[in-house]
This record gives C-alpha cells, structure tokens and sequence, in this order.
C-alpha cells in the first residue's frame, strides 16, 4: 500500500475516533442532566407527599424508566470507553499481542452475548407490543420501557463488534492501537 494512501486512511480513522469521541461526551453530558431531572422529578414529588399531601401521578414510573433508559446508554458509553466493570487482572499485566488477543476474546464474548440479549429483549417487545398493555401511572405503551433493553443492548453489540475489529486489527499488526493502560 502507498505512504500517502494509507497516511489518508489513519487520518480517516482519527477523524472517525474523534467523531465517537464527541458522541460520547455529549452522552454523558446528556446522561447527567437526565440524572438531574429525575433528581427534581423526585424531590419535586416527595415535597409535593410530605408537605401538601398530594404527589404527581406516575412520578415514580417517569423516574424508574428514565434511570433504565440511562443505564443501558451509559453502559453502551462505557463499554465504548472500556471503563465497565470487567475482571482484567490478565489483561492487565498483558502486552503487546497477548493483550491484544485477550481483549478480542472479551470483545467476541460481549458480542455475541449482547447479540442473544438483543434478540431475546426484541421477541419480549413484541409480545408485549401485541398485547398492548400500558402503564397504570403514566399510560405509556410498556414497549417504551422494554424498548430501552432493546436499543441498549444492540448498541453495546454494535459497539463490541466495533471494538473487536479493532482489537484483531491491532493484533494483526501487533500496533498500539487499541492499548489503552487499565
């Protein structure tokens, strides 16, 4: 491969990375102001029990399906960061290849476990889906709440494909790409 076409393709790359860079501080900035309004949604709610005797209908189901929602999002966000909780004493005294080969592994493991969990969540949407069932507080379609399982996990499967790619790339080469100190 020529200098300058492969020079193009790292740049390409750089500017992918920092794309998902970009994606994911904006999640997380958007993580925490969803993490606030749940923080105001409750203390709005348990002023309004204690004080006036009164509470906001379906405050408590707005409250637990926004903090699901949040959850798979920020689990998507870490495992794209590799901040998850993982057990990676191996990985961690690994180098070079052996690190590189280890971190595939988990990628592959992730994947094809999001993957089932995916497929799993989706068939369970759509049976809740045909029933038609909603919430008692707020009257929302329950598919909204299970669709969080859904779209969670197919990111953290998407994302682990990514990550995998990256890691046999890596391997492939035996570069530093992909290495990141644990």
């Amino acid at each position: 491969m020529r200098p300058a076409v492969r020079e193009a393709r790292r740049t390409d790359h750089r500017e992918a990375w920092q794309v998902a860079r970009a994606a994911g501080g904006a999640l997380h900035t958007v993580l925490g102001i969803a993490l606030l309004f749940v923080v105001a949604v409750n203390v709005f709610n348990a002023t309004g029990r204690y004080l006036f005797g009164m509470s906001m209908t379906g405050a408590d189901e707005l409250m637990v399906y926004t903090v699901v929602w949040m959850v798979m999002a920020g689990a998507v966000l870490a495992l794209a960061r590799r901040e998850h909780i993982s057990v990676n004493l191996l990985p961690s005294y690994a180098t070079g290849r052996w690190r590189h080969l280890l971190n595939a592994i988990h990628d592959a493991a992730a994947l094809f476990a999001c993957a089932y969990a995916t497929y799993a969540s989706y068939l369970f949407l759509v049976r809740i889906a045909r029933l038609g069932t909603t919430s008692m507080g707020l009257g929302i379609p329950m598919t909204v709440p299970h669709a969080a399982l859904v779209a969670g996990f197919a990111g953290l499967a998407i994302v682990a494909g990514v990550l995998l790619v990256r890691d046999l790339d890596a391997l492939a080469r035996n570069g530093p790409e992909g290495e990141r100190a644990s």
